[in-house]
């Protein structure tokens, strides 16, 4: 049985043949240099933290989840069977220890023994084509298992060959040249940050210097995003310093519909699917609500940008719940896309900004809560008057705002929300209403405007339609 410890030792060897610990740890200080720009690129990487031993670990967030971790091992010599095995051993270890928290293990060496060279070709086959293939694929299906047997032909097992499979990576192509971290630097620069491509060599150099600095000194420490997004920029002259990268953030309505670097919110449940069967009231406020919450936090903490891009598809009511939480008076921009077009939440109205008629309706009583309809093209109000029962809501006062032209433009929404909320703050003095009743009928963009300039005014709590006069709650967004 082998001696080898799940955790390695600082008096264990760091190459073959006798190279003092000094050159494994500058081979080490490379391949982690070289994957900065990776992982800056990555929408929820946090931090990174270089151990004593050598390994590195990367923290990406993951909404709903907390966050999870790449850890990077770095070989300076060609990696023999029996070490590359152990290492996938203590890397399953490593993750049963601790289910759920690591996303990949990358095993990085200066080269694969010509024993493992048939397996690694394999694995690489096998997997870059997979995610092409249906669930259930013969193809895909056969791919797997002629990999499989490749493994179970070198004595190890299906489970070795699954867990190789799903969460190690291997990079067995770093060369020992001493420059070789910064030429493979400058290269991700390009293939991950392609907007710092006409930053001058001299200046990458400069980079490459800056962060290899800040890395050493930080040893068994955390280097936050944030720090190593500095340490590039702040060496970068103004005439070349691109713009900065807004937050992707991507919304989807099926199972697995992930486009890859973004922060990715799984909110099919919340889509309700043909029939619209959504969840209780309690759970958007505590699931939906609660990741965008955690979001918001991460971003003010771990980002430089609080310019948000928006993707993907979602409910009125979620779009509403998404402007409330990145809002203008938490100092959020929101760009989302509608139709092949940007429409951001700071571009102001001007004199230019074509004139939008808005009618107001108020039937005038007090209460606890404010009805408020808002139907941008289509008239809903005698529509909730009829289910206003239903929901126990009859007796409030009941603001109807209606438009029926289309809206043109983002300023032209911004001017649009600007009436909108003067009339609803004026109806809650005048009707004494502690909190409002939002139903909402009209363009996406709009609702998500209405959430990020409406959160001041009073609790909101939203409604989704079912079906004909038939409204459900949905999220209730508090006040700012």
């Amino acid at each position: 049985m082998s001696n080898k410890k799940t955790t390695p030792s600082l008096l264990e060897p760091e190459s073959r043949g006798g190279d003092t610990a000094e050159g494994g740890f500058a081979f080490q200080e490379g391949v982690l240099l070289s994957k900065i720009p990776l992982w800056i690129a990555q929408e929820g990487f946090t931090m990174l933290i270089r151990e004593a031993i050598g390994d590195t670990e990367a923290k990406f967030y993951v909404p709903g989840h907390g966050f999870q971790i790449e850890l990077v091992e770095a070989k300076n010599y060609y990696l023999a069977p029996s070490e590359f095995w152990e290492e996938v051993k203590r890397f399953r270890e490593i993750d049963a220890g601790s289910p759920g928290t690591y996303r990949w293990f990358t095993l990085a060496s200066a080269g694969l023994s010509e024993k493992l060279k048939p397996l690694v070709n394999s694995l690489r086959r096998v997997r870059d084509p997979y995610i092409f293939y249906n669930h259930g694929s013969a193809v895909g299906n056969n791919s797997f298992e002629d990999y499989v047997n490749v493994v179970k032909e070198l004595g190890h097992t299906e489970e070795e060959a699954r867990f190789l499979f799903e969460k190690v990576l291997i990079e067995a192509d770093y060369s020992l040249a001493k420059d070789h971290g910064e030429a493979l630097f400058r290269q991700a620069m390009t293939d991950h940050l392609p907007e710092y491509n006409d930053v001058p060599g001299r200046i990458l150099c400069d980079i490459f210097i800056s962060l290899a600095s800040l890395v050493r000194s930080r040893m068994n420490q955390p280097i936050l995003r944030s720090e190593l997004y500095e340490a590039i920029r702040k060496k970068i002259e103004v005439k070349y310093l691109p713009p900065e990268r807004p937050v992707i953030i991507h919304t989807a309505i099926k199972n697995g519909e992930n486009p890859g670097n973004c922060i990715y919110f799984d909110w099919a449940e919340f889509f309700g699917g043909e029939s619209r069967s959504f969840p209780a009231t309690e759970v958007w406020n505590r699931k939906l609500l609660g990741e965008l919450k955690e979001t918001k936090n991460w971003i003010i903490k771990s980002r430089s940008t609080r310019r948000v891009k928006l993707t993907g598809n979602r409910r009125l009511s979620t779009a509403i719940a998404i402007g409330s939480v990145f809002s203008a008076v938490s100092g959020f921009v929101v760009d989302m896309e509608y139709r092949g077009k940007i429409w951001s939440t700071d571009a102001h109205p001007s004199h230019d900004t074509p004139k939008y008629n808005l009618t107001c309706r108020f039937q005038e009583k007090t209460g606890e809560h404010l009805v408020v309809t808002i139907g941008i093209l289509r008239d809903i109000s005698s529509e909730i008057e009829t289910c206003l029962a239903r929901i126990g809501l009859s007796e409030m006062p009941t603001l109807h705002l209606r438009g029926d032209q289309p809206i043109l433009s983002p300023d032209q929404a911004n001017a649009i929300v600007r009436k909108i909320k003067d009339a609803i703050s004026k109806t809650l003095i005048r009707s004494k209403a502690k909190c409002i009743d939002l139903f909402y009928a009209g363009p996406s963009h709009l609702a998500l405007f209405i959430g990020h300039r409406l959160n001041a005014t009073a609790p909101v709590q939203c409604y989704e339609r079912v079906s004909n006069e038939h409204y459900i709650a949905t999220c209730r967004l508090p006040t700012s």
